[in-house]
């Protein structure tokens, strides 16, 4: 068929029955009788099932006959896939091979018929059902015996022999869709222990392990649908094959699809952590180092190897599915008290197990929250992925906290690995190893929680790790996931407040655990976890390639330092953009945007409304995800042909009942105050309460900075200014607040700069006249403008105060960074500041960063110096100007 020449076999091939269909009897699906059906419906209802199965076996049904595979005999698997093709009305199993279904013949009827064993062969009992295009079940191998290897046995007929030969006379595609069913929460062992040597290894299990896993999880169970293959496309690409040979190929790659869906649900095999330790001690990279830091100190071999053993004790996740089951139980009630519910991108999880399906993922969050830790590793198990094993700071690793987590899948590392050459290699091998292993990993790129409600910069050290790992491992494809985790309120809502205002960092410990009762009588809104587009190392190689001058393929053992960073630096800022990208627009951050960019003590309720549907309509223009909760429905907002009447439009597919509910949680946490006078409600924000809303407004600013830039610049002009003048103007302000905010790493600035002013022109907001551009009245230039307004009063109290600094004494920055906060809060009551906002400890440090760019200041780890472009005190002194003159 097909073109395919003759094949020699050993055997006579199986010929269709000589019977026409239509003389043929027909061959009867498995009914079960009424008790069966009841127990069906009470075990398999709570079936977790892969929400693509029931559309990939519809599809290949309408495409050939479907072919359903399953890895070893199970007369459970069997039952349950029944049940659940009656319940979508999906293709019936006419045939089964090697399952002894005369056992099931009092509580049903067809079972005996249905494998045909007493009239005809299997293989021709097959052959019959694939040529009345009926669909059948295969199983593949059987479990093994007591005293077989415990790699499953193969079967005493080779049906995938008989599917090849009827492929070859068919004229409809055979489509062989795997099926995976996992009644375990367990992974596999490594090695075996003594319930496995009684009841079966995890992977083959004996019929009475089978039983009991079947009564403990039934509930939790999964179904699994791997990609369908397709067998008459493999026989026209491979047509030199035999039969034999091109089943041999066919039931491999159906095993490997069988075995990546059950790994992505349960992770890799489990080895103890001894045995991890041990060998990674005796790995030959770590030997040379462990024998370089030996000769180096003077020591003992020996003695190093139990500086390295204790190092790795301390470092080393031991996930326990025990621990995992216990968090799960406990996270589902935390979480069902404190927030009123998750928003999770499904479509992103569907791209993850897509990810994980080719190798291990690294998953990259945002980090706003200790509650970050828990929330990525509860939804991936909700959803049949394993946890990842999760880099946590080394603070976090306190008794009882840190025996919970470290069981949970956390690994703990020093905050810095300065001076430590052995640690550093030891937290590279372990993170190689876990990945070879094929563990997913958790980190976050920003190294610590962000205050702010921005993304921080990224820390390079962990990721350099996991690239160089990847490097070294081209067998495995390493995908980076970058994730946005959003919160309608934080916990530590408090803390942040108090850190930001100047105060210290309180150590993690077991008094914050007693304050839990207080965070659960508390409600913190929705939380929403979306993820960005994922990408693959061996992706960013081959952009290497294309950037390279002489277009040569790259070798990863070729890369120079100087690749490797730019590699690095590659990814590091592309996962930045891919998070801000996939931020999702909440009720809270659109409530904080319009309520922080407001100019007056107050804002009117019906002014609030209409300022968020305009905002909520520029978001939209530029892409942005919108929470369901703020829409009525998925339309877009298309702007009116009168600008002014974009806030009503607005307002009529907003759902005005999103803001109420953020006014409301706003209100609980204290942050908003709502007076009524004459039947109008006025809201306002307290000004000792302004730093910590302004962390809901830093969510979603990063979609406003490149039009509040242009809009300050514009807003200083009594008339048009000249655009190369603007676009000037425009580049000095952001290359001042690049530590502040982090801009597309895919475009230039003036690709940034023309895209947001050709879209600010487009929707009404600037004019050009007399060749020259102007701000619009009435539109929201002055509104964006205000959103920066804070960081240009820090910045200015930063220039202001460099005269704290000594000409000859250095001081120590905690001490300036008071001091300046003394100041500002001064400058505040006497009217100088405005915004109580502005006195905050990340941006004063972001204008020191910038100070010492301009040469203003000399900036170390600790102490801060008078710049030499500071000595006259006129470079300082026309900054403060400039900056005056954008307030």
């Amino acid at each position: 068929m097909n073109g395919a020449p003759e094949r020699q076999s050993i055997r006579p091939a199986v010929e269709a029955p000589a019977l026409s269909t239509l003389e043929q009897p027909e061959v009867p699906a498995f009914e079960p009788n009424r008790w069966l059906r009841w127990l069906y419906t009470r075990f398999f209802r709570h079936m977790g099932i892969d929400e693509r199965w029931s559309g990939v076996v519809r599809e290949s049904a309408a495409r050939g006959i479907v072919v359903y595979v399953m890895r070893s005999i199970s007369v459970l698997d069997f039952l349950c896939l029944d049940y659940l093709l009656k319940r979508f009305r999906l293709p019936l199993v006419r045939f089964v091979n090697d399952l002894g279904l005369w056992i099931l013949e009092p509580f049903g009827r067809g079972g005996r018929r249905l494998r045909l064993r007493r009239q005809i062969p299997q293989e021709e009992a097959l052959a019959r059902v694939l040529h009345e295009h009926e669909s059948a079940l295969l199983f593949l191998r059987r479990n093994p015996s007591w005293g077989e290897r415990p790699t499953g046995q193969g079967l005493d007929v080779d049906l995938l022999r008989t599917l090849v030969e009827q492929q070859r006379k068919l004229d409809r595609p055979i489509l062989i869709v795997p099926q995976t069913f996992v009644w375990t929460q367990r992974p596999p062992n490594k090695e075996p222990t003594i319930v496995d040597l009684l009841f079966g290894p995890s992977e083959w299990p004996g019929r009475i392990r089978v039983f009991l896993r079947f009564l403990l999880n039934f509930r939790n169970a999964q179904l699994r649908s791997g990609e369908p293959f397709d067998v008459r496309a493999f026989l026209d690409e491979r047509q030199d094959l035999t039969d034999a040979e091109a089943a041999d190929r066919i039931r491999y790659a159906l095993l490997r699809r069988i075995e990546r869906e059950r790994q992505i649900v349960l992770g890799p095999a489990k080895k103890t952590a001894a045995r991890i330790r041990e060998e990674l001690i005796r790995s030959p990279r770590v030997r040379r180092h462990i024998e370089a830091a030996a000769a180096e100190s003077k020591r003992p071999v020996a003695l190093v190897e139990k500086e390295v053993d204790r190092e790795l004790r301390r470092l080393a996740a031991q996930m326990d599915p025990n621990t995992i089951g216990l968090f799960r139980r406990v996270l589902r009630w935390v979480f069902t008290r404190i927030y009123d519910g998750f928003v999770v991108d499904t479509e992103g999880i569907e791209r993850v197990r897509e990810a994980a399906r080719r190798g291990p993922v690294i998953l990259l969050p945002s980090h706003k929250s200790h509650v970050d830790y828990l929330v990525l590793s509860y939804m991936l198990s909700n959803y049949a992925v394993s946890p990842p094993l999760i880099a946590a700071g080394e603070n976090l690793s306190f008794f009882p906290l840190g025996w919970f987590l470290r069981r949970g899948g956390a690994f703990f590392i020093r905050r810095s690995f300065s001076g430590k050459k052995l640690y550093s290699q030891i937290v590279s091998a372990y993170l190689r190893k876990i990945l070879v292993e094929g563990w997913h990993v958790e980190f976050f790129l920003e190294g610590g929680r962000s205050r702010t409600g921005k993304l921080l910069a990224p820390k390079l050290g962990l990721l350099s790790m996991v690239v160089d790992a990847g490097l070294r491992l081209p067998s495995r494809r390493l995908s980076f996931v970058p994730i946005s985790l959003g919160y309608e309120r934080v916990i530590e809502e408090g803390a942040y407040t108090h850190e930001l205002s100047g105060g210290e960092k309180s150590p993690e410990g077991v008094g914050g655990l007693l304050r839990t009762p207080r965070i659960l009588r508390s409600r913190y809104g929705r939380l929403y976890i979306q993820f960005g587009d994922i990408f693959d190392l061996n992706d960013l190689l081959d952009e290497a390639a294309r950037l390279r001058r002489d277009g040569a393929s790259v070798d990863v053992r070729e890369l120079s330092p100087p690749e490797r960073r730019a590699l690095i630096n590659r990814i590091a800022h592309r996962v930045t953009y891919e998070i801000d990208r996939a931020t999702i627009v909440t009720p809270a951050a659109l409530v904080a945007s319009a309520l922080m960019s407001h100019d007056r003590r107050g804002i009117a309720h019906d002014e609030l409304l209409e300022r968020c549907g305009r905002l909520l309509a520029a978001l939209q223009r530029q892409g942005a995800r919108i929470a369901r909760t703020v829409m009525r429905d998925d339309s877009q907002i298309v702007p009116p042909p009168d600008r002014e009447a974009e806030g009503d439009v607005a307002r009529v597919l907003m759902r005005e009942e999103s803001i109420e509910e953020a006014l409301a949680l706003f209100a609980d946490a204290k942050l908003v105050v709502t007076a009524e006078a004459d039947g109008t409600r006025v809201h306002s924000v307290p000004s000792e309460r302004r730093l910590a809303l302004e962390y809901h407004k830093n969510a979603v600013l990063h979609f406003f900075v490149p039009s509040a830039l242009i809009s300050t610049a514009l807003s200083v002009e009594p008339a048009s200014i000249a655009e190369p003048a603007l676009r000037a103007q425009v580049s000095r302000l952001s290359r001042l607040f690049k530590y502040e905010f982090m801009y597309r790493a895919d475009a230039t600035f003036d690709a940034i700069f023309d895209d947001a002013l050709a879209r600010m022109i487009e929707c009404g907001e600037v004019e050009r006249l007399d060749g020259g551009l102007r701000r619009v009245e009435g539109s929201l230039v002055p509104v964006y403008a205000r959103m920066l307004r804070t960081y240009f009063e820090a910045y200015r109290l930063a220039v202001r105060s460099l005269d704290l600094i000594g000409a000859d004494a250095p001081i120590k920055r905690k001490d300036w960074t008071k001091q300046a906060l003394a100041r500002g809060r001064k400058g505040f009551l006497a009217g100088e500041l405005e915004l109580s906002e502005s006195l905050s400890t990340p941006k004063l440090d972001n204008a020191i960063s910038a100070l010492h760019d301009l040469g203003l200041v000399r900036a170390a780890q600790t102490t801060l110096e008078r710049g030499a472009a500071a000595a006259d005190g006129e470079s300082p002194s026309a900054l403060a100007r400039e900056l005056e003159r954008y307030l």
